[in-house]
Formats: C-alpha cells, sequence, structure tokens
C-alpha cells in the first residue's frame, strides 16, 4: 500500500493571481513540490533519474477545486502514488486547510522519459515500487478533453518560448501553459469568474526558442484551450468556472 506524503506551507505573494488566491498555474507547481520532495524523501528522486538520463513528465491533470486557499493561508499537500503500467503510473494530490478539509483534488498521469531520445522508457521497477502503489495491466482513463476547431477560437495569441520557461527536463514547464492559456482571456472575464476545476492534458513538447500560439474559446460555464507549436498541438485544456 502507498505511503502518503505530505508538505505544510503558506500561500505566499509569488503564488496568487490578482484575486489574491493561488493561481492555477502556481496549483500545478505545488504538486510537482511535493512529488518531488517524496522522490527525494525516498532515494528516488531527481538525483537518481538524472544520473540515468531520465526524467519524469506529466501527461495529464484533472483537477477539482472546492475553493481556492487565499495568500497567507497555510495549506498541507498530501500525495499518494497510485497504480501504474509497464509506461504509465497515476498520482493524486489533495490540498487541504489548516481544518483538514480537502479544498482541491488533483488526479494526475506520468511518464518517464529518456532526456537524450526524449522517448517514453519502460518504468523501471526500483524507481516505482519505493512509491508504493501497483501495478495493473491498464489504468482508468482521464478526463476526455474536448478539441478547439480550427474555426473555433474566440481569441488567440502568440508566444516566445523564454530561458526561464524551461525546466530540467530541457522542455517548457507544465505549469508554464496555463499561464498561456489563461493569458489570452480577457480582464473582465478572469474577475468575474471563479474556477472551479480544469483538466489539462500535454501532448507534443515546446523547446527554447520555439513560438507557440494560445488559443480559447469562452462557453457557458467552461472554456476550451489549446497550444499549438506550428501545426502540432502541444496542449489542450478544459477549465469550468462559475460567474462571481
Amino acid at each position: 500500500m502507498a505511503d502518503v506524503f505530505s508538505i505544510t506551507q503558506p500561500i505566499e505573494y509569488y503564488q496568487v493571481d490578482l484575486s489574491r488566491k493561488l493561481s492555477l498555474s502556481m496549483m500545478l507547481n505545488l504538486a510537482i513540490l511535493c512529488s518531488r520532495k517524496q522522490g527525494e524523501y525516498l532515494n528516488v528522486g531527481y538525483k537518481e533519474t538524472d544520473k540515468r538520463g531520465l526524467g519524469w513528465v506529466i501527461l495529464q491533470y484533472d483537477v477539482r477545486i472546492k475553493r481556492r486557499p487565499k495568500l497567507g493561508e497555510t495549506i498541507t499537500i498530501e500525495t499518494k502514488a497510485g497504480e501504474w503500467s509497464s509506461y504509465f503510473a497515476n498520482r493524486g494530490f489533495y490540498f487541504k486547510d489548516a481544518s483538514g478539509e480537502v479544498i482541491i483534488d488533483m488526479d494526475s498521469l506520468w511518464a518517464l522519459i529518456d532526456l537524450e531520445s526524449r522517448r517514453m522508457i519502460k518504468l523501471p521497477l526500483d524507481l516505482v515500487e519505493p512509491y508504493g502503489g501497483h501495478e495493473e495491466k491498464r489504468l482508468e482513463k482521464m478526463v476526455r478533453i474536448p478539441k478547439i476547431k480550427d474555426e473555433e477560437p474566440d481569441f488567440d495569441r502568440n508566444y516566445q518560448v523564454r530561458f526561464l520557461d524551461i525546466d530540467g527536463n530541457k522542455h517548457v514547464n507544465n505549469s508554464k501553459y496555463m499561464e498561456w492559456m489563461l493569458d489570452v482571456l480577457p480582464l473582465d472575464f478572469l474577475k468575474e469568474h471563479e474556477p472551479t476545476g480544469f483538466s489539462i492534458r500535454y501532448e507534443n513538447e515546446v523547446h527554447y526558442g520555439h513560438q507557440v500560439e494560445s488559443q480559447a474559446k469562452v462557453l457557458d460555464n467552461e472554456t476550451k484551450h489549446r497550444i499549438r507549436n506550428g501545426e502540432k498541438v502541444s496542449a489542450e485544456a478544459l477549465i469550468s468556472w462559475d460567474k462571481q
């Protein structure tokens, strides 16, 4: 059975948006922080994967938000490994407030890549077994994200990939995609709506020097998003909102 690992910390000023609540991109960064610290605790963290020329990558997040924590609020983030198969691994995250109530519930799907060839590899047992969980031939499917059709976008904008957008796996950090996705939405929309959940799927890597296009389609209580790198779709997302 997988052990629960947790970190506790306050929400800092650089982790919030205009509403002074935890931003969606920082939710992803804090989840990664928690998982990284667990890997270090178990002696199978980035130092071990770096020695082998390997890197963990996120394929998809499915996130349910009861409420976003505010600036200065102390939260606990818990993580526990789920099922894993030959090439994929599930991991869950719970963001809890000071009373222990779950305010953000997050599922994630991971894979391991060879940093030189950029291809997924079969999961080495000595890197996954310390986390616990159990092996399954097939994992449960993540949320299906509806695609944006070429004629649909209400908003789009181009972005140049900068040095500071790149992480230790030598590609754009997963939280940057969320920043690009939100940035194309009108400021009034973001002020008047509160996110209640989102799913984001990563498909093709983006590297330093690339130019990407962020596109968004606004529906009744949802926004659809797509990041394109030329003709390739790099990431897609569906965000749910409540009107304030």
